[in-house]
This record gives structure tokens, sequence and C-alpha cells, in this order.
């Protein structure tokens, strides 16, 4: 947490509207007729980007195949597993004063919101235990307050198929030494086990910032804590000051929140650290407070481009990593704005640019073993500005990661696929031999998904 509308379904933008029904026709199966109306007027629309085929329904509708919640997961290595040992596929978002709006009595809002999350397409959402004198409420929400109402907000999440990431240590510093943070992290742990739907306890929201208590900064302790809550139960030890996971590693997962005051292509591409991170430390890793969505753009903190959102799932997916859609309206656990409802839909959309079922392996262009050995600027374009006006500086790619499994499926669903981040025009590949680009997934002004293969 980066300190200091009518409820129901807003409708997509023409270009994600299309997005999302590609994607789901091509990933889960949802016919071959001809598309649905709407999806067929946004693809013939001014400004519409090319996709790989039609569909006859959005995305959202293949949740119906299978439930989210399927009983208590843990923590195996690198992943999140239901009980079965099947991989769990973290599609979060920001909610934070859901359980305070439980507490509150507020049962038809905290309902609303969580019916629009799981249509949408997300399965965990992410509450804040407590927020005693928070900053972007009046609300004085309480310690106990919360441990209150945190087992029925948990059932609320149940019903609407939700699993829950409870943050239970927010704001501590307004509240009195004498206070046993250990024992609510403890109360909290114990109420999230009976739920069976918790899909983490993280400790602490920003353990190191100044609205913490100094106790809470020290990692050591919060480990500690975290050790109360009990077995079986993924804990974190909450988002570091920096992008390392040096202080946080002792838990089985590790948050982090991405640094937001970078150029926006360089700021997004910085996922794929998070990859890199997961494997060094065989830990689930979440990008957990990103750069969130507005209905307006505000350099450094919010962001209103669907692309960009698109581009944070996505690659989410190649580096099997958790995400979190973090958004101006998921402060207050409210059903967003038209805006930020487009920058939703692209960022499940972005999940799903392959199978859930499939592992990927990531290799960076130009890596020994990845099907591109580089990547060029269109011919003839010159890297621009946010106003459209040309500028000098570097190329317009500002990354090229390839996804690859070895699953070979017998329809023309795609299970390899090359992401290209902040990519202007055509870009020019140089392939390795066998590789080959086999079909178009996503193409919009600055983010490609191609679907790659082998030649026989």
């Amino acid at each position: 947490m980066h300190s200091p509308g009518r409820h129901g379904r807003r409708p997509m933008s023409g270009r994600y509207l299309s997005i999302v029904a590609a994607i789901a026709s091509t990933l889960f199966g949802l016919g071959s007729g001809p598309a649905c109306p709407a999806a067929a007027a946004a693809a013939r629309g001014p400004g519409s980007q090319k996709l790989s085929e039609p569909a006859p329904q959005p995305a959202q509708e293949s949740k119906r195949i299978a439930k989210q919640v399927r009983g208590q997961l843990r923590a195996s290595g690198r992943w999140l597993v239901y009980p079965d040992g099947s991989r769990f596929r973290w599609r979060g978002v920001t909610g934070f004063m859901l359980n305070e709006q439980v507490s509150s009595g507020r049962h038809a809002e905290a309902a609303a919101f969580l019916e629009w999350a799981n249509r949408t397409g997300f399965n965990v959402v992410r509450v804040l235990v407590m927020l005693p004198k928070g900053w972007f409420t009046d609300k004085d929400f309480t310690p106990e307050e919360g441990l209150a109402a945190l087992s029925q907000t948990l059932a609320l999440a149940r019903g609407a198929d939700m699993y829950v990431e409870a943050t239970v240590l927010a704001n501590t510093a307004s509240l009195p030494a004498k206070v046993d943070f250990a024992s609510y992290v403890e109360r909290a742990g114990r109420i999230c086990a009976v739920a069976g739907n918790c899909a983490l306890v993280e400790v602490a929201n920003e353990f190191f910032h100044q609205t913490q208590r100094a106790d809470v900064h020290d990692p050591a302790t919060l480990a500690s804590w975290a050790r109360r809550v009990p077995g079986g139960i993924p804990t974190a030890v909450g988002a570091p000051p920096d992008e390392r996971a040096t202080l946080v590693a002792s838990t089985p997962v590790i948050t982090i929140h991405l640094e937001r005051r970078r150029d926006r292509w360089d700021r997004v591409r910085r996922v794929s650290e998070l990859g890199t991170l997961s494997t060094d430390t065989n830990r689930f890793v979440i990008d957990n407070e990103p750069m969130g969505a507005d209905e307006v753009e505000r350099p450094g903190t919010r962001d209103n481009l669907p692309d960009v959102f698109f581009a944070q799932g996505a690659l989410s997916r190649v580096f099997e990593v958790g995400s979190n859609f973090h958004f101006e309206d998921g402060l207050r656990a409210k059903v967003p704005g038209p805006i930020q409802q487009r920058c939703a839909d692209a960022f499940i959309a972005g999940t799903r640019i392959v199978n859930d079922s499939y592992m990927l392996t990531f290799q960076n262009a130009g890596w020994p073993y990845s099907p591109v050995r580089s990547v060029r600027r269109p011919e003839g374009t010159t890297p621009t500005a946010r106003d459209g006006r040309a500028q000098p500086g570097p190329e317009p790619v500002v990354a090229a990661y390839a996804g690859l499994t070895q699953v070979f499926p017998k329809s023309a669903e795609p299970s390899s696929v090359l992401l290209l981040i902040g990519v202007e025009g055509e870009p020019g590949i140089e392939w390795r031999a066998p590789w080959r680009k086999t079909g178009v997934i996503a193409d919009l002004p600055n983010v490609k998904v191609w679907s790659i293969g082998r030649t026989q």
C-alpha cells in the first residue's frame, strides 16, 4: 500500500471484448460458430486490433467450467496448489476495505464487490484486516473490529467463489506500545485456518513504512509471528523496502511491491525479475501492489492505459508468478469506474494468453535457447513520447520474452508464446530455427502476443 458507480458490470471496450473473447475461444473451446454480435462489431470498428480468432462469448463465462475455491491452498516450492496437488493460478484484486464494510454492516456493498470481482475473472481478493486511523478513509478500523469481522468476510468471499489474501498489520504506528501484534497475527491465522479459503496471511503491509510501529520494521520478528499461523496456511512477511527478497525469504510466499516511478514500459517489464526471484528462492512470488489503475493517469501513482494492465497479466503468466490488479476504487472495495473496468478486463485477458494447465519456461531474446535471436525496431519508425511526438531515445522494443512449454496440443490452441513489450509497429524478428510465428493472440499498440512453434 503505497500510502501518503453504480453496481453491476460495465461494458468492456471493443478492443478488450475482442481480445478476451478470442483468448477464451482459443483456450477454453467456447464453440466454433460465428462471433457474438458485440465481439464482431468491435472487431470491425475503428481502432480494432488484429486477434487470433473471434469467439462466441467473453472469457468470463469460461469460469463456469470449474469452481475456483476447491479447498485450502498450500505452498509447494514455487507454487500454490490445491489439496489434490494441482496448481492454483493466482489472479488477485485489491479490496482493502472489504473487511471494514462487513464490520460496519454494509454487507450489500461487500457482496456486490465480490460478485463483480468473481464475474470479472479474479479469484483472490486482498483485504486489510485492520486500518486504525487510516489515511485514505475517515474510518478508525481497529484491530479488534477487524478480527471480529474476518470470519464473516471469509465466508462472504467463499460464497462468491473467491479466496482471500488477509494482510493483518497496517497503520500500526497509531496503536499503543502495549498492543500484542503477535497475538493479532495468530488470531487472524486461526480464523483463516477454519475458513478454508484463505490464500495467504500476509503479516504486515510494507513493514518498513513510517505508518508501521518500530517493532513491525524487523523482518525477523515478523517471521516469528508468521510461525504462529496454523500450519498449512501460506504466509508472507510482507513487502520489503526494495524489489529484492533478501529480508523476506523466510516464509513460503514472497510479496513484492514493484517501484512505480519508472518509464511506463520499463516499469511493467520488471515483472520478469519476479520470475527470476521465484526461481532463485523456490518461493511463490506475488506482484502484490503494482501501479494501480484509475480513471485518469497520475504518473508515478496511477495509470489508465488498459494495454499496461494487459501486459502485467501476460507477464505474470509467462514468468509463472502471482499478480494482483491494484486500482483506486479497490482501496475502498468499490465496483470500479469504466476506465478501471477496462483495465481490469485487460489484466484478466493477459493472464489467459495460454491454457492455465501449461507450465511455461521463459527465455529472453538472445538467450541460447530462445526462439528469438534478436528484435529490431521496425524500418522507418522513431521512438515516440506519450504525446505522440517523435523523440530521440532507445529502441522502442523494451523486452521480448518467450514462454515455452513441452505441450504440443492437437488443436490450434497456443502453448508456446512470444510476448513483446513496448513495441511500436511490426518488429523485425530474427528467429532461431526451427522456431517461427504461428499466430497472433493479441496485437495492441505497444504489446504483442504471438503463438510460436517449431517447423516440422
